[in-house]
């Protein structure tokens, strides 16, 4: 116990030491004062227990840092110092004990002078008249009233976070303050303030939550946010804040820097829940002076933590929102405009590169039909010219030879009398044979033009067209009844004349090859002719 009843005054053991080393005394010196100052009125049972009124004995400790007690002169316990037991462990175990002093020490000043015009009563925990399991930091009593107070200050919130025993051990701790008849005020030191002003969230420990509270104003708020936001503003609102929680739950918390003497109040609605912690979205906040957050309000039911009307604050809160709503959606307007543009400004680009290549196509082919066009024409001249000169040998005498044949100075003199090679007049059974070899020759080639050939997918050109220009090599080159055939060569040859492949030379000559040997196929077949194709390599 740090204090005890002298001369029907609270005689603070604790406080007083501490003023001592505050004047830079020895705990030597300390001892020695209490020893010459108050030592007489413990031996005279001056010293009585705020709970029981029994005597108790002033304890100076020798080892530095420990506290000066009292102790009951019959070693008996009561409710005080057993309640004073089970604070102090709970302080070592879940305090900063030095922060937690001082901020005390302020905490007290300031109701002391904050209450009194209400004579309310305020002291420690500890002195309550009836054990706790857990004590609070101090019970305000008001005259006249069963009501009492609970206040707490914590200094650490962390402690037990992995498993959770400290979050049971403050669930357990608020239950307990309700059924004893607490109205509980807690209060966080200020470090433990973890806020982004940027996103405007913030997040809790679950041991936070508990020390978190809901008054009237929060209700309201609860009220002005069901009736608001609504529809497509909650729609936004859930995914902007990438909230998962179903419905609003206000809730504030306050966070005391005792150092500068201010507190800052937070009012909140939880968005989502992890397993150790909860991230929430502020809707408001103010900060003041402690004195004027540990003023009494008007009801004289809770601290002036914050404003008690917070109509404004709750407007400005929904304009900002719809403003938000607003900007976001201009800006994905805005992306999508430009996605579109970037989309169609491809395509375009798509078409011309499409429409280049179509005219690159056009032009290849107009340059390949004119390099036909040309090569049949030089085909077409000779021949004409090779008829020519078999019209020309038809006339020569069978008697001369070719070399010795002059056909114009010649025809009148020397070779009068000579015997020509004239053909024999047709009869009409020979002229009716020709015309059914003729329709037999247009079929033939018509086969040889249109039959499907594996691997003809590699010449790029027309398949009659490619197919004319073997046919007139084998014209140029047959000798007798065989072919002798350099696929390499015919391959060059179709070059020479405008075909061209999308394949290998080395890969062009499997349909080349089947061609002939189609070739050599059909003409045995329908002529009954023996022509033999023989490739070379």
């Amino acid at each position: 116990m740090d204090s005890a009843y002298l001369h029907n005054s609270v005689f603070n053991i604790e406080l007083k030491r501490k003023e001592l080393e505050g004047k830079k005394m020895s705990r030597d010196e300390i001892k020695q004062w209490f020893e010459n100052n108050y030592r007489v009125f413990s031996k005279k049972s001056a010293f009585t227990c705020l709970c029981c009124h029994k005597p108790v004995n002033m304890n100076l400790t020798k080892e530095e840092g420990r506290p000066f007690y009292f102790r009951h002169n019959d070693e008996s316990e009561c409710s005080y110092s057993e309640n004073t037991k089970t604070y102090e462990k709970h302080v070592s175990k879940h305090e900063e004990k030095t922060k937690k002093d001082i901020g005390l020490t302020i905490f007290r000043e300031i109701l002391e002078g904050e209450l009194r015009p209400f004579d309310a009563e305020i002291e420690r925990g500890t002195h309550y008249k009836k054990k706790l399991s857990f004590i609070p930091d101090f019970i305000v009593k008001f005259p006249n009233s069963e009501e009492k107070w609970a206040i707490d200050y914590f200094t650490a919130i962390d402690q037990g976070k992995n498993s959770g025993s400290y979050a049971r051990h403050l669930s357990k701790r608020m239950e307990t303050y309700k059924e004893e008849g607490f109205e509980s005020f807690s209060f966080v030191d200020y470090s433990w303030l973890s806020f982004l002003e940027v996103t405007n969230k913030g997040t809790l420990l679950t041991a936070e939550t508990y020390v978190t509270s809901k008054t009237s104003e929060d209700e309201v708020w609860d009220t002005f946010l069901e009736n608001h936001v609504k529809d497509d503003l909650l729609d936004f609102f859930m995914k902007y804040t990438e909230a998962t929680m179903e419905e609003f739950d206000t809730r504030n918390i306050a966070y005391v820097d005792v150092y500068n003497g201010l507190c800052t109040a937070f009012r909140f609605i939880p968005i989502s829940r992890q397993n150790r912690n909860i991230t929430y979205y502020k809707l408001s906040s103010s900060q003041v002076p402690l004195a004027q957050a540990l003023s009494v309000n008007a009801d004289q039911n809770h601290f002036v933590l914050t404003q008690e009307n917070e109509d404004d604050k709750r407007n400005k809160f929904l304009n900002e929102l719809m403003e938000k709503k607003q900007q976001i959606e201009a800006e994905e307007q805005e992306r999508k405009e430009e996605l579109e543009k970037n989309r169609a400004e491809k395509d375009k680009i798509k078409q011309e590169e499409l429409e280049q290549k179509r005219k690159m196509w056009a032009e290849e082919e107009d340059k390949r039909k004119e390099r036909l066009r040309t090569q049949e024409q030089v085909d077409e001249q000779t021949e004409k010219e090779m008829q020519e000169r078999m019209r020309r040998a038809s006339l020569r005498p069978i008697e001369v030879h070719p070399d010795q044949w002059n056909y114009r100075s010649q025809r009148q003199r020397r070779y009068r009398n000579y015997t020509y090679q004239q053909s024999p007049p047709k009869t009409l059974s020979m002229e009716t044979e020709e015309s059914a070899d003729q329709t037999k020759r247009e079929r033939v080639k018509q086969v040889l033009l249109s039959q499907p050939i594996k691997g003809e997918s590699y010449i790029d050109e027309d398949k009659g067209a490619w197919r004319k220009v073997i046919l007139k090599w084998i014209k140029e080159n047959q000798s007798g009844g065989k072919i002798f055939v350099s696929l390499q060569q015919v391959i060059d040859y179709m070059k020479s004349l405008g075909i061209s492949f999308n394949q290998s030379d080395k890969v062009i000559k499997y349909p080349i090859q089947e061609f002939f040997e189609f070739y050599e196929k059909t003409v045995n077949g329908e002529f009954k002719k023996n022509v033999e194709i023989i490739i070379q390599e």
